[in-house]
């Protein structure tokens, strides 16, 4: 063997030596624990030999099988972490899974629009719809799950999947069904004019003409407002109870509710009276996302169960009489 090969073989084996943990040098040369070189020894073993001396121990191995022992030591390196603790590695967790069929509704409502939905003194939500969603949801084998979120959020919270549905006194249009579907009407609810007490000259929307309405943003009540009065004078409020106090307040002269709310807008504010006869004849329906058809079956298929056994009769008689 020429003194290059030897050299070669010395430069290999203490490369791997340096590398590669003791025991799988003893197992790839077939030598004892103390013939391989460590960290610590190797130096000073190098100074007391010449360049080209081989360790008596060290085999001589054609280059073949060499080149076997390149391959197996890069594999061992790779492997090392797991070699040292006696190959017990630590298994993959299997990746978390929902089940595929839901148990929960989860429904999107704007709780300031009481008697449809609101919060009560104990913090708990009430109201037609309320009871609408949860009856709705035990009529499908689910439990109904709601979310409180301002009007304004509503939607987007649909579209981006945080809810299933909104039952929050929704009025169906053509607008929203360009980009909601909507399920069969639930409600009809026509929009009458809340004035003060002492007013006396708003009796219809004929008498509203240079007169401040104010309403919620981003509603019917809003739209209707705007076809009576100049657009400067139609304040719009986040929510439908900031709309009330600002009439209760003389900061406004009238204020457009849906005639189910209506009733329950002048019980609470002794000074408010309702001063027209319903103007539009408007109806609620559930809001999903479009698309989705098979849920707007299901709940259809829900309502008209429950219209059947008279319960949307006995939500009517409950919040809105």
């Amino acid at each position: 063997m020429t003194e290059g090969a030897t050299t070669f073989r010395h430069t290999l084996f203490n490369y791997l030596a340096k590398t590669l943990h003791p025991k799988i040098i003893c197992a790839i040369f077939k030598i004892e624990m103390a013939d391989v070189p460590t960290p610590q020894n190797t130096e000073q073993k190098e100074k007391k030999r010449a360049p080209t001396a081989v360790n008596n121990h060290f085999p001589l191995i054609p280059w073949s099988i060499l080149m076997i022992v390149l391959v197996i030591a890069v594999v061992a390196i790779v492997s090392l972490p797991n070699l040292l603790k006696n190959n017990t590695a630590t298994p993959t967790p299997m990746p978390s899974s929902k089940s595929g069929t839901p148990t929960t509704l989860v429904i999107g409502t704007d709780a300031t629009y009481p008697p449809m939905e609101s919060v009560d003194e104990e913090g708990t939500l009430v109201g037609y719809d309320i009871d609408l969603g949860n009856k709705l949801a035990e009529n499908l084998g689910l439990t109904a799950e709601f979310n409180n979120i301002a009007w304004d959020d509503l939607f987007p919270a649909l579209l981006s999947g945080d809810i299933d549905v909104i039952i929050s006194g929704v009025t169906i249009n053509e607008q929203r069904q360009k980009l909601y579907d909507f399920t069969a009407a639930y409600l009809n609810a026509g929009q009458v004019i809340i004035t003060q007490e002492q007013n006396t000259t708003i009796e219809s929307v004929d008498d509203l003409a240079g007169k401040i309405i104010a309403v919620q943003g981003g509603t019917t009540n809003q739209t209707q407002a705007l076809k009576y009065t100049s657009t400067e004078l139609v304040k719009s409020f986040d929510n439908f109870e900031d709309a009330t106090e600002a009439l209760v307040a003389g900061q406004a002269d009238a204020i457009f509710s849906d005639l189910t709310n209506a009733k329950g807008i002048v019980e609470a504010h002794s000074t408010l009276k309702i001063a027209s006869a319903p103007f539009t004849s408007e109806y609620y329906g559930i809001v999903v996302r479009k698309g989705e058809s098979d849920l707007v079956g299901q709940l259809n298929s829900a309502l008209e169960a429950l219209r059947k056994q008279g319960y949307l009769v006995f939500l009517q008689q409950k919040w809105l009489e």
